[in-house]
């Protein structure tokens, strides 16, 4: 579970960097249809839900965080190791960000069986995994008691049902959407409203909002998401609106605008909370922007195709030139490596060897613990206590000092050759220089690691 939070919060930090690109845009594009800036957050939806995306000279990412890792096609701020580092580190992408954050990770403790870091992992992916479950449970419970509302709605035509329990007209359902208005609308009220909502139907609205919350439960901790869910609604709405006019002209502003408002005064209550249902924005910003559109020149909406078009292709490309060997650098790699020896799991090894070093470590296990082997490694006596790392290029060296209860002190090293395959680095090489040599008494156990 671990490894899947640290996955989301690897995407959710990228997904934040092209928020804030697409709320500064989005102030550039107030002239334009609002479609333009709806089908923005598609870059940030993108962002959200894959992993992995295509490298590009083109990212815009790369103005944005230069030094982020990108190996495997996945942007890395947060290695999916750093539970088992001697020294935890992130890299935000931004020199500042970096430096608080580090400051405050917990070491590693080389006589311990866990390290803190580990622990806040996955206490973090615990909390993490609980707040999915209260979001989608409450909109669960929101959305059985909207349909239990319209229960007794009455069918007028088509898709369309009228209740005398509801205020203000939405539209839900998945598979067949319905349009619920309120009774005693005017023929006016019922024109403007039914456009609207068809067009929601026709552009597949009632499902994109539901998918898009639903990857706003997998990123909750995030308050970008939850800015971004907020204006890509109001952006869903406003262009629906504009879709409107473009159909019944600019004579149906003020009848417009008045429904609109007439609709907000007459509403006791939201829609059980239901992020599920459309119909409830923000009724003033929506009532300024349909008196104030106007149909926008050709001029305008071909730049805002340019700017819609660059924006989409530069912020779901991974900046270019960084795959080889950028990925979990060795030092990096050394520190998994040697702490997963003091935790006696080999499995943060073994997922760093190449298959032919994973084949070899395979049959060392079932050599040590027949065809029932685990990812134990290391022995119960004598245990690691503290550990130091020297590198050489793509080499690095791991000394060990070891403890007994008595107490008595031994030495143990272990070299380590890293080769990028596949655009990742992988442990294409290890073995032990030296194992259990005694530790002189004399010498203070502060002089290893120093």
């Amino acid at each position: 579970m671990t490894a899947w939070f640290t996955a989301i919060l690897n995407m959710s930090i990228t997904a934040s960097y092209v928020a804030v690109a697409v709320i500064i845009v989005r102030l550039f594009l107030r002239k334009v249809p609002r479609t333009f800036s709806y089908v923005l957050w598609a870059a940030v939806l993108v962002r959200l839900i894959l992993p992995v995306s295509y490298s590009s000279g083109l990212s815009l990412l790369s103005l944005l965080v230069p030094n982020v890792q990108t190996g495997s096609g996945a942007m890395e701020y947060v290695s999916g190791q750093i539970g088992l580092m001697n020294t935890p580190v992130v890299n935000i992408g931004t020199d500042i960000v970096n430096q608080v954050v580090n400051a405050s990770l917990p070491p590693a403790t080389p006589a311990g069986s866990v390290n803190s870091m580990q622990i806040i992992m996955e206490l973090a992916a615990v909390v993490w995994l609980v707040g999915i479950v209260l979001l989608l449970g409450y909109s669960v419970v929101s959305y059985l008691k909207l349909l239990d509302r319209v229960r007794t709605a009455t069918l007028v035509d088509g898709p369309v049902f009228e209740s005398d329990r509801v205020t203000t007209p939405f539209v839900y359902g998945f598979i067949r959407p319905r349009i619920v208005i309120p009774v005693g609308l005017s023929d006016n009220e019922l024109t403007y409203i039914l456009e609207h909502e068809l067009t929601h139907i026709r552009r597949r609205d009632y499902l994109i909002k539901p998918f898009a919350f639903l990857v706003l439960t997998l990123h909750w901790f995030n308050p970008l998401v939850w800015i971004s869910f907020m204006l890509m609604s109001k952006d869903m709405e406003m262009s629906c609106d504009e879709s409107v006019l473009r159909k019944l002209g600019n004579g149906a502003k003020a009848g417009y605008s008045r429904s609109l408002l007439a609709f907000s005064v007459k509403r006791r209550r939201p829609l059980s909370g239901s992020p599920l249902a459309f119909g409830e924005s923000s009724i003033h910003a929506r009532i300024n922007n349909i008196l104030n559109y106007k149909k926008p020149k050709v001029g305008a909406v071909a730049a805002a195709c340019v700017v819609s078009l660059v924006f989409m292709v530069g912020f779901t490309a991974n900046p270019a030139g960084k795959q080889e060997g950028s990925v979990d650098q060795p030092g990096k790699l050394a520190s998994v490596w040697a702490n997963a020896l003091v935790s006696r799991d080999g499995h943060p090894r073994y997922e760093m060897m190449s298959a032919a070093m994973k084949e070899q470590f395979k049959q060392e296990q079932i050599t040590k613990s027949g065809q029932d082997w685990n990812y134990n490694i290391g022995v119960s006596s004598p245990w690691v206590v503290d550990y130091k790392i020297h590198m050489e290029g793509h080499t690095a060296r791991i000394t060990y000092l070891t403890q007994t209860s008595e107490p008595a002190h031994y030495q143990t090293e272990e070299s380590l050759t890293f080769t990028v395959e596949d655009g990742k680095l992988v442990v294409t090489e290890y073995h032990t220089v030296y194992e259990d040599r005694l530790f002189s008494a004399e010498a203070s156990i502060s002089a290893f690691s120093s």
